[in-house]
């Protein structure tokens, strides 16, 4: 956190990623370029691989009774033994005229009798009988039986079965099962041949052309997430601008209109919410610290003065107590007691003001007659007006309504502000004090025709232990806390105080309180022009504020 007494903060390197796959967006895209890649090879991979299984299929199906019209044309097994010459001749047509079959001479247990492959390329003696009588039985194709060249492999296939013949002729077609004639659709050559085609010519069709998806799919994707990841780069920019501003200044780019759409927005708003109350808590705290900063400078500077003076007085009375006439003793003692009562008066009122500040006070609301309050305090500030020659006046309305408010505060209030106001004015001036409706509550004002406030100084005219230069009061009077307590007590009772004040014109000090709903008080406005008091007294020059 940035040094609440305002000093500036470190500078800091600004975190620039050194590689771009650090991104966020960098991230995403290298996720979508490798997922987009791993679903083209599987893409071009089951394209083939279904695409084989599509040929077979049709193949199956165009082949189902090739099988029989081969053992149709020849009888190649005669009363259970092999016609050598017509399987031969047979293995030797078919081979010259489709090189893509195999064909086999099954037993009726699925043995291999003869096949039309050089010797050495068969691994099985056995064909498995299941997918033959699958197919024989017109089961759904494609149907896949074993591939006599490979030990695990399956192919689709035709199949006849092979009735007993005897003298190369075909007995009745209920006759014993003399064995299989087992043809595979798929052979060697086939399968090398679509290999060689595939590599040519699929593989790389479909490589060029997933290829191509795959560029067009990770380009349209890339868009897509660079505009979705746009005000998430902006938002990173605003934190980090934020981050080097010390946290001193607020982004500057405001949250759309209307309400928050998706997580960024949400995140976006709570953000900028967020900053700106961390800004507005650092300058809390810079104040709170100034704040402290001065009041110990003041409270060591007015406790000081009057302590030296208590000090020098008693020291001094101590040291020339046998010289000192009674009247010296007493004046001394005098002197002391009124400054001791001073430091008594200022503690007091630091102790009140913290209370305040703290929001440690309880108001205790109740109704009350602003009118008599006011001519009470009015009445206690008589012998002090007398001895300035000041005049005090009280403006009231008639039938004037009850306020409801803490009456021993909003006397504090009166207390303070009638005293500042008596303390400021000059021989010669008036105090007054007047109270009228105004809405729903009473308006109370507190002048006085005394030299009047500087305009640079009304902004801190309620700063604790601020004193106005230039308004001809002694500061010796006051500590510059009045003011200040004031303000806290009407903050508490939610009303505001505000001071108008012209050059040589006086001030007026301006708050409002609630009116009691229920009750009203007739007759409660004095005269006009009371408590005049006037003397022969010259007036003390007494700090600006109390």
């Amino acid at each position: 956190m940035p040094d609440p007494t305002g000093a500036a903060p470190p500078a800091r390197a600004r975190h620039h990623p050194r590689f771009p796959f650090r991104t966020l967006y960098g991230k995403l895209a290298a996720t979508l370029f490798g997922l987009f890649l791993l679903l083209g090879l599987l893409y071009t991979t089951w394209i083939i691989r279904t695409s084989q299984l599509y040929l077979q299929e049709v193949n199956q199906k165009l082949n189902l009774n090739l099988a029989r019209h081969l053992a149709a044309e020849r009888i190649l097994l005669d009363d259970g033994r092999i016609n050598k010459a017509a399987a031969e001749e047979t293995f030797k047509t078919l081979m010259a005229i489709n090189r893509s079959i195999e064909i086999y001479l099954l037993d009726p247990d699925g043995r291999i009798l003869a096949f039309s492959a050089a010797p050495g390329v068969v691994k099985r003696d056995h064909v498995s009988l299941a997918p033959v009588r699958a197919l024989l039985g017109d089961g759904p194709v494609p149907i896949y039986g074993d591939d006599p060249r490979s030990e695990t492999g399956t192919k689709v296939f035709s199949v006849t079965a092979l009735k007993r013949a005897r003298g190369g002729r075909p007995v009745a077609p209920d006759a014993s099962l003399d064995g299989y004639l087992y043809v595979i659709l798929v052979g060697e050559e086939y399968t090398s041949a679509l290999r060689l085609v595939g590599q040519s010519r699929t593989l790389r069709a479909s490589a060029w052309g997933v290829g191509l998806l795959i560029a067009l799919g990770l380009l349209a994707s890339l868009l897509i997430v660079r505009w979705l990841t746009r005000r998430l780069t902006l938002l990173a920019r605003e934190m980090e601008a934020f981050r080097e501003s010390g946290f001193s200044e607020a982004p500057a780019l405001p949250s759309g209109p209307g309400p928050p759409g998706d997580e960024i927005d949400v995140l976006g708003s709570t953000f900028r919410e967020m900053s700106g109350r961390i800004v507005e808590q650092i300058s809390n705290l810079r104040d709170v610290d100034r704040l402290r900063r001065d009041l110990v400078a003041n409270v060591s500077h007015d406790l000081r003065t009057p302590m030296a003076s208590v000090h020098g007085y008693l020291e001094t009375l101590l040291l020339k107590e046998p010289t000192l006439t009674q009247a010296d003793k007493k004046r001394y003692l005098e002197v002391a007691l009124k400054h001791s009562k001073g430091l008594s008066t200022m503690v007091a009122e630091l102790f009140d003001l913290a209370k305040l500040d703290a929001r440690e006070v309880l108001l205790s609301v109740e109704p009350f007659s602003l009118c008599e309050l006011g001519q009470d305090v009015l009445q206690r500030f008589e012998l002090l007006a007398a001895s300035r020659r000041v005049e005090l006046k009280s403006v009231l309305s008639p039938s004037l309504p009850m306020v409801e408010a803490d009456i021993r505060l909003i006397e504090r209030v009166l207390v303070n502000l009638i005293e500042n106001g008596v303390r400021h004015t000059p021989e010669g001036g008036c105090v007054s004090l007047d109270c009228h409706p105004d809405g729903e509550g009473i308006l109370v004002q507190v002048s006085d025709t005394g030299p009047g406030i500087p305009a640079v100084e009304l902004p801190h005219i309620f700063e604790r232990f601020y004193r106005a230069a230039g308004t001809g009061a002694d500061s010796a009077d006051g500590a510059g806390l009045g003011l200040a307590i004031a303000k806290r007590i009407l903050d508490l009772h939610g009303s505001a105080l505000s001071v108008r004040s012209e050059p040589n014109t006086g001030a007026s000090f301006i708050f409002t309180l609630r009116a009691a709903e229920f009750r009203t008080l007739t007759d409660c406005a004095p005269d006009l022009e009371r408590h005049r008091n006037v003397s022969n007294s010259s007036p003390r020059r007494d700090a600006r504020v109390s």
